[in-house]
């Protein structure tokens, strides 16, 4: 094991590197009106009443109005409250909501082929002319489709309908960060700094972002069971993985790995894949390139690459990989993720993380060059810290603001919906740490 050494490289000041950034509240999303909205009749059991002005609900006869809202757009995030926005015209009544499938259409929907009704979320409900709010919470999830179903014991109600102008809409609030907890280099049977960087871990709810080299030495079967389960295998189903050279050691298809994580680990034999996290888009790649059919333009993983980021353009994007692009000391910058690392600068990506080095190390935000790019660059993260027993050396690198090679721990990353701040959280017994802020591109 080499010596630990401290090397502090401040040069954030020339660099143009971290600026700060306070913390804001992040503002509600616009309102989501209704996607579709219809009512069904028995009086009219083959009817289509989805484009009327207005939502018709009672008794006799029994009469329902169906609401679909998407919320597609929002996957990754939470949803901390939901308020169902309903414009009444009716003076009085009660009613109820009810959830039912999403298996309907708004120019076809009549009481024959209308999905049944399944749990009722609210009950009893008092209309009133005017604007009514009823809380739905815990019956809507960023990232799908819900159907609300509006029914009568008795009377009747009319409520406007989307075609009016006024109708339903869905008045959310999210939550105003996520987390993302982020380490390689980890399971190593028989040492205790993979235990001891998991009880940092287990202190931090979030998302848990694996960087590789999980199973030392072989990545096997056996290896995750006994080296990686007993100590960070406590955060899988909240674990988003990547992998390693060590992955690959027992067999060429990782299927130790791959077999592990299951489909937490993109398409067995690929390896890559993306989800979002609150505002920001997150994307999970492989970079053992020379396995995978490299990692050069029009490669596989490279074209899934271009076509994800088209698809999400978010205002926030980080990507982790292994090998580190940009490294100073045993460990070396790595060019096999050039083109990657291009990608991500055109789409305006602001974040990488790497493990492979075992140390820490932060770098300004840089160009697809390696020159330092206040404006557009990407800063690189390089956390090799998350329980290998060996700390390799570290030397100072061109554009690199921080490194150290003395302390393992965790990177944590707080999202937010235009900004990031970061903070190397160690583990027991070290001394090291780091923190500041970013707002995004």
């Amino acid at each position: 094991m080499h010596r630990p050494v401290v090397i502090l490289v401040l040069i954030a000041l020339l660099a143009g590197g971290a600026t700060s950034a306070s913390a804001s509240p992040s503002t509600p999303p616009p309102r989501y009106v209704a996607t579709s909205d219809g009512y069904v009749s028995a009086a009219a059991k083959g009817r289509n009443f989805g484009r009327a002005g207005v939502l018709r609900i009672g008794r006799r006869p029994v009469t329902r109005a169906y609401l679909r809202f998407d919320l597609t757009s929002l996957a990754g995030a939470t949803i901390t409250d939901a308020k169902l926005r309903l414009a009444s015209l009716s003076p009085r009544g009660r009613f109820s909501i009810q959830l039912a499938s999403n298996t309907w259409n708004e120019s076809k929907i009549s009481f024959r082929n209308a999905p049944r009704p399944a749990r009722r979320i609210a009950w009893p409900l008092r209309a009133r002319r005017g604007l009514l709010s009823v809380d739905v919470t815990h019956a809507v999830k960023a990232g799908k489709r819900v159907t609300f179903v509006l029914d009568a014991p008795k009377g009747s109600i009319r409520f406007r309908s989307r075609e009016s102008g006024r109708g339903p809409r869905l008045d959310l609030v999210l939550k105003s960060s996520e987390t993302l907890i982020a380490a390689g280099d980890i399971g190593y049977c028989g040492q205790p700094y993979d235990e001891a960087t998991a009880a940092v871990v287990n202190k931090i709810p979030g998302t848990v972002a694996v960087l590789g080299d999980l199973a030392y030495e072989h990545g096997s079967a056996a290896e995750f069971a006994s080296c990686y389960q007993p100590s960070w295998g406590a955060f899988k189903a909240r674990t988003r993985p990547a992998p390693g050279n060590h992955e690959y050691e027992a067999d060429s298809s990782a299927s130790g790995y791959f077999g592990y994580w299951g489909a937490q680990a993109g398409n067995p034999g690929q390896g890559w894949y993306s989800y979002n996290l609150g505002a920001w888009h997150v994307i999970s790649l492989n970079s053992n390139c020379d396995l995978i059919g490299g990692c050069l333009p029009g490669s596989p993983q490279e074209s899934w690459l271009q076509a994800d980021l088209a698809a999400h353009p978010a205002t926030c994007t980080v990507a982790y990989w292994h090998h580190p692009r940009w490294s100073g000391g045993q460990v070396t910058s790595d060019p096999m993720t050039q083109y990657l690392w291009q990608d991500l600068y055109d789409a305006n990506a602001d974040l990488v993380l790497n493990g492979h080095a075992h140390n820490y190390q932060r770098f300004a935000p840089q160009n697809p060059a390696g020159a330092l790019d206040p404006a557009r660059g990407i800063r690189e993260f390089v956390v090799g810290t998350g329980g290998n027993p060996t700390l390799h050396p570290v030397a100072p690198a061109a554009n690199a603001e921080v490194i150290n090679n003395d302390t393992w721990g965790v990177l944590k990353l707080t999202l937010r919906s235009s900004a990031y701040d970061w903070q190397f959280v160690r583990a027991a017994g070290g001394t090291f740490t780091d923190s500041g802020s970013q707002s995004c591109h």
